[in-house]
């Protein structure tokens, strides 16, 4: 008898067992194939960002990896930033018209918006860095072989159209690369990379330029981006990544891709919002550092360079705030880094709207590099979150077009608005759109999807 009630309970314990067994195997096929009964891909809303606590038991980057991201952003930063002063003076020294002018200063990144989702579409095929040395040996070969021999106005328009063209290779390569690998550098430096890039072009680039200029002249200024160029590929090579494992000739077509991208915008929307939110965050900047110098000087009678050192302000706070304040709001949730962000950026945009004398100003310009810090940090947690489960390629191109879009929109339609209304109209437009932005965030449109930034909990730095 002792013997049959044995048996009796092993044979529930072994049925037991199947049962587990069979449950979790059938779990994981439940979600790889979340399509529903009409053939589309259901969006998992409901943990968005779960794949990226899987990636929390990686191990943590060597910090060469980190000081390689650095330079690089510095490196692409500085030859953008010499870029954006010496070809327009360039341009004025071969006679060409103002408008002629205008698009030389103009088209230098227009090929963000036209290929950075393509770009996107081969990184997931190709990798990071064959990609980004395409795009710096031949934007190095332009510079050194090019530009040192075009002496018309219209020959450097075409040069400066081909140069916005090669760009999106090296900055999808790059902001798309960190991305991916931000769960494993943690939170913390989740700026880190855009405020290298900030520093070259707004602070290195412009006064290496100017130095430059002055010592060796047009033809000296292009040979020394060049070879620039040609070290940000040296660099390119050491932290940058090849094709991934499983891609390559086999790959999606490129067409696939981009159908795919655009598929994900309309399904996913916390990809939407995110894209909305860096969007509006580059429209603020870019019609401040359009603007506000002519608003300081016209409105105020502040010299050319008290005005100009608004924009400096802002510029450095803004780094400074990607630098540091990764730490500082780790701790907190989407909603609340939003909360803080979106009510320093209402209050910027109304000071700036309706100043009250010169000191708003300077208090917009210190507000506005805070709260587009902060806001611009969140922002690139929640997109290397959404690239651990989308793919790096798809939501990294997509990342890379947000910004130069909103900085488009902002100069342009922003110019448009402050020729018919002035210029103070165009910070009131925007500080109607944060306090939208505020409205969607006290009702929980902007909260959904919710997650604390700290993507490597548990890592050690």
């Amino acid at each position: 008898m002792l013997l049959e009630q044995q048996a009796t309970g092993d044979e529930a314990v072994a049925m037991g067992l199947l049962r587990l067994g069979s449950a979790i195997c059938r779990a994981p096929a439940r979600q790889q194939h979340p399509i529903g009964h009409s053939g589309r891909t259901r969006p998992p809303t409901d943990r968005p960002l779960a794949s990226v606590r899987v990636m929390t038991s990686s191990p943590p980057l060597p910090q060469r990896y980190l000081l390689g991201f650095m330079v690089l952003g510095t490196l692409a930063g500085t030859s953008n930033g010499v870029a954006k002063v010496v070809l327009p003076l360039y341009a004025a020294s071969l006679h060409a018209s103002p408008w002629q002018i205008g698009l030389v200063g103009g088209l230098q990144f227009t090929g963000m918006l036209l290929l950075s989702m393509p770009v996107g579409g081969l990184i997931d095929r190709h990798g990071s860095r064959p990609l980004f040395r395409f795009g710096g040996l031949a934007g190095a070969a332009l510079y050194l072989l090019g530009f040192t021999q075009m002496d018309r106005p219209w020959q450097l328009i075409a040069g400066v159209v081909l140069f916005g063209l090669l760009n999106p290779f090296r900055m999808v390569a790059t902001q798309t690369e960190f991305l991916h690998l931000l769960p494993r550098l943690g939170p913390r430096k989740a700026g880190w990379q855009r405020a290298s890039h900030s520093l070259g072009m707004f602070f290195v680039g412009p006064m290496l330029g100017a130095q430059l200029l002055g010592l060796l002249g047009y033809t000296g200024v292009f040979v020394v981006t060049g070879l620039g160029l040609l070290a940000t590929v040296l660099v390119g090579d050491r932290v940058l990544s090849g094709a991934p494992p499983g891609r390559g000739r086999s790959a999606t077509p490129l067409v696939e891709r981009l159908r795919g991208q655009v598929g994900i915008i309309l399904s996913r929307r916390d990809l939407r919002q995110s894209m909305l939110i860096e969007l509006c965050g580059q429209m603020a900047m870019s019609y401040f550092a359009v603007f506000v110098v002519l608003i300081a000087i016209r409105e105020f009678h502040l010299s050319v360079p008290q005005a100009a050192s608004l924009v400096t302000i802002q510029g450095a706070v803004f780094v400074l705030t990607l630098l540091l304040a990764g730490g500082a709001l780790s701790p907190l949730r989407d909603a609340a880094r939003y909360a803080i962000a979106f009510s320093l950026l209402l209050a910027t945009e109304l000071l700036l709207a309706f100043p009250l004398g010169v000191a708003s100003l300077w208090l917009g310009a210190v507000l506005l590099g805070l709260g587009l810090g902060v806001q611009h940090l969140t922002s690139v947690n929640r997109f290397a979150a959404l690239t651990a489960e989308l793919g790096r390629g798809r939501v990294g191109g997509l990342f890379s077009l947000s910004g130069p879009a909103g900085s488009l929109i902002g100069a342009v339609a922003g110019g448009s608005l402050g020729q018919r209304f002035g210029l103070l109209s165009g910070f009131r437009v925007l500080a109607a759109l944060y306090a939208v932005l505020m409205v969607w965030h006290g009702r929980g449109v902007l909260a959904e999807n919710d997650q604390t930034v700290a993507l490597a909990e548990g890592e050690s730095e």
